[in-house]
């Protein structure tokens, strides 16, 4: 089954035969594959080994990375070559940074497809509808989540129910919009660094059995994750919760052995379209706000080729997966299980059943109404970056008096010998730690546009030759916090 919103365009289909020259002339045969746990690497060594035993062409390095966004620095500056990625993290690597997919994950042979996000209600609620939200109750997995925060905001700001406004803070405009809500986390100081993220928030939020750990980011909150979400709603403390769309099914006859689940039957909820319709529960793929894309492998855009015909062998050519290579090996070495390894999902997510070659660019794997979701919190990095990092300088050093933030409408001359960082993809030299002070030149947009801010950091809080990219800063801190940001 094909992914609901894709299909190649016609001009692109012209290109192939440019796509295979490129692909062939490659002469490089070794693949270097970012890792983040030692159970991930020595999965990715088990592997090098196994297809080396096998006589599988090619070869296959495994480089450590210190989290995602390090894996997606070390694809771009060629230190790697690939890493398998969720959706959020492919948008990215492609919007900052350039990169593209060589293969995605086949998940139940549907490709590129990993589930929905729907809304989900009581049918009881005959009022309600997903285009009237306002002064509204709903329950949320988690803040920052695909599933409780990226989707249903997005679709509340894309559809014009949440106005942002300029100061671009989103919890302020999801507490004024709903009349109470659970996110959890909204309150943790990761997420709230100022402390002034509405309360509301957390007003559908129970804590556990003791009433402690109200709005906690973990599950001693009983309305956290997508089976909170549902409880939430299921006990009536909300009108809708976003979940997937198989979170009701994972929680019914007897899988959930909860009071609260026991009592819920597939009758008693239903689905509210983004159109403002509603619908059954077996509806799903009809009525959702986003059908969000599985992970894919992120690479440099001349390696989509090379990576790919590697990733081919391994698996096995669609005929003779089941006896060839690990896509679907029965016994031995298997590419997409993590069983005896001690974690899960391992390289690849272990409900793939094979992969497939991505041709078109990465916002075609992502869809345009995913991409659409995401590209409402681009504002993000344009105002709280600003202070977030200002403020994360000021609490890791206590003898730094201030930080400096001037606006400006271009770089100024009299900056031009100073010793800068510029931000920029087509050049980022390294800062030392032998300046007095350094000047950061932070572009918001790519670097066709003059630069409009700078900031003046003491040399002391950067590590020796850190290397600052571009600033996407939204989905630095969107993702990681601006911790990792140098």
């Amino acid at each position: 089954m094909e992914h609901p919103e894709r299909r190649l365009p016609v001009a692109f289909l012209l290109l192939l035969p440019l796509l295979y020259v490129s692909c062939v002339s490659n002469k490089k045969t070794t693949v270097s594959w970012c890792v983040l746990s030692d159970a991930e690497e020595q999965k990715c060594l088990d592997l090098a080994g196994n297809a080396t035993a096998q006589n599988i062409r090619g070869s296959l390095q495994c480089v450590r990375g210190l989290n995602t966004r390090d894996c997606i620095h070390k694809i771009k500056n060629g230190t790697a070559d690939a890493a398998s990625m969720f959706a959020d993290d492919i948008y990215a690597a492609g919007f900052c940074h350039g990169l593209e997919l060589a293969a995605g994950e086949s998940h139940n042979g549907v490709d590129g497809f990993s589930y929905y996000v729907v809304a989900m209600a009581r049918r009881s609620s005959s009022d309600l509808s997903l285009l009237e939200m306002h002064e509204r109750s709903s329950c949320h997995p988690g803040i920052r989540t695909t599933v409780g925060w990226t989707v249903p905001i997005g679709y509340l700001v894309n559809t014009s129910q949440i106005s942002i406004g300029e100061q671009c803070n989103f919890p302020k405009a999801v507490g004024n919009f709903f009349g109470y809500s659970c996110v959890p986390g909204v309150k943790d100081a990761q997420h709230d660094p100022r402390g002034n993220n509405p309360k509301n928030l957390c007003e559908a939020c129970i804590g556990d059995d003791n009433d402690r750990h109200i709005c906690a980011n973990n599950h001693r909150e009983r309305h956290y994750g997508e089976a909170g979400a549902l409880r939430c709603v299921a006990e009536n403390l909300g009108d809708v919760a976003f979940v997937k769309h198989t979170t009701i099914f994972e929680n019914l006859d007897g899988k959930n052995q909860e009071s609260w689940a026991l009592d819920l039957e597939l009758e008693d909820l239903k689905l509210l379209c983004p159109d403002g319709t509603e619908a059954g529960l077996d509806e799903f793929d009809r009525c959702h706000l986003a059908a969000v894309p599985t992970n894919a492998v992120v690479v440099r855009m001349e390696d989509k080729c090379r990576v790919w015909k590697y990733l081919e062998r391994l698996q096995g050519p669609a005929p003779l997966r089941a006896q060839n290579a690990f896509g679907n090996a029965t016994e031995g070495f298997r590419l997409f299980s993590s069983a005896g390894y001690g974690e899960s999902d391992l390289l690849f997510n272990d409900a793939t059943h094979h992969l497939q070659r991505v041709l078109g660019s990465y916002t075609y794997w992502l869809g345009p109404t995913y991409t659409t979701m995401l590209q409402a919190f681009e504002c993000e990095g344009k105002s709280d970056g600003i202070f977030l990092l200002r403020l994360l300088l000021m609490e890791q050093e206590e003898d730094i008096h201030r930080v400096n933030v001037h606006p400006l409408p271009m770089c100024p001359s009299s900056l031009s010998a100073s010793p800068c960082c510029y931000l920029c993809p087509s050049a980022t030299p390294s800062c030392h730690l032998s300046f007095s002070m350094l000047c950061v030149m932070c572009l918001l947009s790519p670097c066709i546009s003059p630069p409009i801010f700078y900031i003046t950091i003491p040399p002391l809080l950067l590590q020796p030759s850190a290397s600052l990219d571009r600033c996407c800063l939204f989905l630095i801190f969107f993702k990681e916090g601006f911790d990792t940001f140098f």
